[in-house]
């Protein structure tokens, strides 16, 4: 097991040959930036697995890390993390310390800011900003979320990211890689100058057809500004308790594409700039039917909360009984 006193310079050897590590935080003990450090060099390695235990508000915890991999988080998630991880499956729990003190699954503030996760589940709430820029992935969310959740989010394609060779750009200087970057800005610019849009974008369709949503789902409700500008996501709020209305205010406002899901009453003063209501279809019942379903399974038996666990019940014993009855207590918000 690695803890705060393990020098960075002993981690690869002391990771040798597993593909599953324990890493003590020590609730406070911790510092962010030397954990993050620590799984950059332990993945480096090789490993696999990190199972995070007393985990106290630790921040950028696998920030710019790559998959195939998995982060069990045992405690609270601090800021910035997971931001720029790419193929990781990403879970949070809640725990009870050494000293009795119990703390929630919950995570803070920008978790998952360009992030595309196989998975994200957090066992608890979020703050503010979850789930921004994210190019792909699934994420939920057990509880509640903050303000401007999934800002900016859209269908990217992370595939064809995977495909470039960093290795030229690693060898350059810094002055020689602005250099870089320019020109290709500038040859774009011009491009699309020369030829229009319209046919500029043409030439990527292939590449636009293997774009993927990503999909975040909140168990409870959130806050002002869900979705604010999102861009092609798919977004859903179950309401497990059956709030009158689970939404803050400006929903989807800016919204460009993409669509959202709310499970109780959206009134007209909640709507956001150019989004409106639309009439559900057979691909959004069964959309908000699968989603619901891999929510459950994400999230039975995780939640400290009989109350919870038990709407949580009823709720998939509703999607199962009538799929279509059960959609139709959802709104649903699409671009103008």
């Amino acid at each position: 097991m690695l803890n705060a006193g393990t020098p960075l310079e002993s981690v690869a050897s002391a990771v040798d040959g597993l593909k599953e590590i324990t890493i003590d935080c020590g609730v406070m003990d911790m510092a962010g930036k030397k954990l993050n450090a620590m799984m950059k060099i332990a993945r480096g390695a090789g490993v696999e697995h990190f199972i995070l235990v007393n985990v106290c508000g630790q921040d950028l915890i696998g920030t710019g890390i790559a998959g195939p991999a998995r982060i069990s988080v045992y405690g609270l998630m601090g800021n910035h993390s997971c931001a720029f991880v790419d193929g990781l499956t990403i879970n949070t729990f809640p725990t009870r310390f050494s000293n009795s003190v119990w703390c929630p699954g919950d995570a803070q503030v920008a978790i998952g800011t360009s992030a595309n996760p196989v998975e994200m589940n957090i066992g608890g709430s979020v703050d503010d900003l979850f789930a921004s820029y994210a190019p792909s992935g699934n994420f939920r969310v057990a509880g509640q979320g903050g303000n401007r959740c999934v800002l900016r989010a859209g269908a990217g394609i992370p595939q064809i990211w995977r495909e470039i060779d960093y290795n030229a750009i690693r060898d350059m200087g810094d002055n020689e890689r602005v250099e870089a970057m320019l020109f290709k800005y500038q040859k774009r610019h011009a491009e699309i100058e020369l030829r229009g849009w319209d046919s500029f974008i043409e030439g990527f369709s292939k590449e636009l057809e293997r774009r993927s949503p990503p999909v975040v789902v909140f168990g409870r409700k959130v806050k002002d500004y869900f979705m604010e500008y999102a861009q092609g996501t798919i977004g859903i709020i179950l309401n497990v308790y059956n709030l009158p209305s689970p939404i803050g205010y400006y929903v989807c406002s800016g919204m460009t594409a993409g669509k959202a899901y709310i499970r109780g009453e959206v009134k007209e003063s909640q709507l956001g700039n150019r989004v409106k209501v639309a009439d559900m279809n057979e691909e959004d019942i069964k959309l908000i039917s699968r989603e619901t379903r891999a929510f459950y399974a994400s999230f039975k038996g995780v939640i400290d909360s009989r109350k919870y666990n038990e709407k949580l019940e009823m709720l998939i014993k509703a999607c199962d009984e009538d799929e279509e009855r059960y959609a139709s207590g959802f709104v649903k918000i699409v671009p103008v």
